[in-house]
């Protein structure tokens, strides 16, 4: 059995070497020659960024076609925020959404040619046993073909709140898009709630909006960020910076939301603080713990 997704279904399959990898059968493939398939899938799988999941190869039919990527077995950032046990410090988290945006600045910036996610979720950010995570799911538009990719998006768009509401009516892909996704993602990190929740008249509650909500209400804020986190002041400081830069990449103007390279650079000087404050907080004749980064 596989995994469910708006492309296709993931399925872990075991190597005679041992070793697992996942693979994901894309079932709305069509209209891509095997030429040009073969060209599209060697450009994705050049890719070597730590954060972003290696595809080690692929097969196809002529009704589907089948990427094969690294297996990471602690599951996606999803799972983990649906765990009626989910308990994260902000450290962790902070970490977690520099990976992200360091993994999204790099598609979009550093790599040749410049690629979009367009598919920007907590579902499809896998995380290793370290908590590092890492992009899946990206720059299928290359391999399905613009129409089938963009068909599919919109048979979710409607409904999904890691859209971007401008989206809906200019169906043009742009880096801003992957802005606001990342955006989506980040409310989560810092309010510990999925992304779409039905509340108690099982009307489904979109995060953005319910945030928009509470900012404006007075001890909104406090009621946004994740009551399960460490109260300390420095904590509670940069989870507020957090959620402003996460309203900035949600903004309906997609003009005014800030580049994934800017987004890589505020969350850096949050950790940075947080990493300086874990050291004044050291007793006097203690030695420094390990500081995750």
């Amino acid at each position: 059995m596989g995994n469910g997704g708006i492309f296709g279904r993931v399925y872990v399959m075991n190597l005679p070497s041992g070793e697992l990898v996942a693979v994901k059968k894309l079932a709305n493939f069509r209209n891509q020659s095997s030429k040009s398939l073969k060209s599209e899938v060697k450009t994705l799988a050049k890719i070597r960024h730590k954060n972003i999941v290696k595809i080690l190869g692929f097969c196809h039919s002529d009704e589907a076609v089948f990427l094969i990527y690294e297996f990471l077995n602690e599951g996606s950032l999803r799972d983990l925020i649906l765990r009626p046990d989910f308990k994260l410090e902000w450290s962790v988290r902070l970490k977690i959404a520099i990976g992200v945006a360091q993994g999204l600045a790099y598609l979009h910036k550093d790599y040749s040619p410049r690629l979009l996610h367009r598919n920007v979720k907590s579902s499809n950010i896998l995380l290793d046993a370290n908590f590092e995570p890492k992009l899946t799911d990206f720059a299928l538009d290359r391999v399905l073909g613009e129409a089938a990719f963009q068909s599919t998006l919109d048979s979710e768009a409607p409904s999904s709140c890691y859209i971007a509401p401008e989206y809906g009516y200019s169906k043009k892909a742009t880096e801003q898009l992957d802005v606001y996704s990342f955006g989506v993602v980040l409310l989560e990190l810092v309010s510990g709630r999925q992304a779409e929740k039905a509340d108690s008249s099982e009307s489904i509650i979109d995060i953005v909006k319910w945030v928009r909500r509470k900012v404006n209400i007075a001890n909104g804020v406090q009621q946004i960020l994740d009551q399960r986190i460490s109260s300390s002041s420095t904590c509670h400081q940069e989870m507020v910076r957090a959620l402003d830069i996460a309203l900035r990449c949600t903004s309906v103007v997609p003009e005014k939301r800030p580049s994934m390279l800017e987004v890589v650079k505020s969350l850096q000087s949050l950790e940075l603080r947080t990493c300086i404050s874990d050291l004044q907080d050291q007793p006097p004749n203690e030695e420094p713990s390990n500081i995750p980064i």
